[in-house]
């Protein structure tokens, strides 16, 4: 089979993804609640639709082109970290393909190998880290070990396969990057949704080579988008104790935002004193250690001082039950524990996950 990697292969490509997106947003919606937001399919579903209609008017005449525009487009409208991960796959996959009208096949092998490149930059991940890199790293050596002998649609077909059998590799992989790492071994035995929606773009990709399959295959937008997830009995609340009734607020604020589609894990700030003057009362923590508690524990993060002598007095003198401190930076703790307490981590899971937020790296 002859395949031309002109602008129409890569309109196809992307009309696929959206295609194949659509259908299978509600599982990779169900993957992602059982290790992430709940929201990784509703997320790319309307990253990935949307992208569809502004492309079908954008004046793009070469396959660069085309995915950097597309590229720009996901950063800008996909939430959580899914937006720029997949923008970056697009955009770093435009800037290698250039300005040619026809891309090279060994062109887009090296448009891959970079797009892979840049993502294991930015996640800061690895093949093994239970990530989209799983799927994304055998599908472009699969390609370039295919090219040679086997022409374009082969090496495409190789790496769709290669990116299926890595996704489905993350099922007995601890996580080690990404919000799926907060669960610790609680994320064993589940697919990565990166991974997963990575096969479904590798497989577009390769499916691309075929104008009928594209064209039979239902239009964007015909399922509705999934349900959020619903709330879970009994799960760890989370108080954050600060000497500012802002600064607690808007980090309970955000914690619960960075949580994900479904409903959140109760977090109880408790910041400043009762008159709204910096410090910290034991009286709030109190009211926030009862508003948190759903009965599977409370964990405490403070920001400094007496913040922390506080809740240590109160827990000295028995005044609080089933809640334990974080030994944690006050920001990244607090989004950790909660992003793991609403995913269902037990008590010591959403100490852990807290713990663990003292060695994320900026650089």
């Amino acid at each position: 089979m002859t395949v031309t990697l002109d602008a129409s292969f890569f309109r196809r490509f992307l009309d696929r993804t959206a295609q194949v997106v659509t259908a299978e947003a509600d599982r990779l919606t169900e993957l992602d609640a059982a290790i992430g937001d709940a929201d990784h399919g509703t997320n790319l579903k309307r990253g990935f639709t949307s992208m569809a209609g502004a492309l079908a008017e954008a004046d793009v005449r070469t396959p660069g082109e085309l995915l950097t525009a597309a590229g720009a487009h996901l950063t800008n409208t996909v939430g959580g970290a899914s937006g720029p991960l997949y923008g970056t796959v697009l955009r770093r996959m435009g800037k290698v393909l250039g300005e040619d009208a026809v891309a090279q096949p060994q062109t887009l092998g090296r448009a891959l190998a970079a797009a892979v490149a840049s993502v294991r930059r930015l996640g800061d991940s690895a093949p093994g880290d239970k990530t989209m890199v799983d799927a994304l790293q055998p599908a472009a050596d699969a390609y370039a070990a295919a090219l040679p002998g086997g022409g374009t649609a082969r090496a495409l077909e190789a790496a769709a396969r290669a990116a299926r059998e890595g996704a489905q590799a993350t099922v007995p992989l601890r996580a080690r990057r990404g919000r799926a790492s907060y669960l610790g071994e609680r994320s064993v035995g589940h697919l990565d949704p990166g991974a997963a929606s990575s096969a479904l773009l590798m497989t577009a990709l390769y499916e691309a080579t075929d104008p009928a399959l594209c064209a039979a295959a239902p239009q964007p937008g015909t399922q509705d988008a999934a349900e959020p997830a619903q709330p879970r009995a009994g799960r760890v609340g989370v108080v954050l104790v600060s000497h500012s009734r802002a600064v607690a607020e808007s980090t309970a604020a955000l914690a619960r935002a960075l949580a994900g589609g479904g409903v959140p894990a109760r977090v109880a700030p408790a910041g400043g004193l009762p008159d709204g003057a910096v410090g910290t009362s034991a009286e709030l923590v109190r009211r926030a250690a009862a508003d948190a508690d759903e009965g599977a524990g409370v964990v405490v993060l403070c920001d400094m001082g007496s913040a922390v002598l506080t809740v240590k007095t109160l827990l000295e003198n028995k005044e609080l039950q089933g809640v334990h401190i974080a030994d944690a930076p006050f920001v990244e703790g607090a989004v950790a524990a909660v992003v793991t307490a609403s995913a269902g981590g037990d008590l010591d899971a959403v100490l852990a996950a807290a713990d663990d937020a003292r060695a994320y790296r900026k650089l």
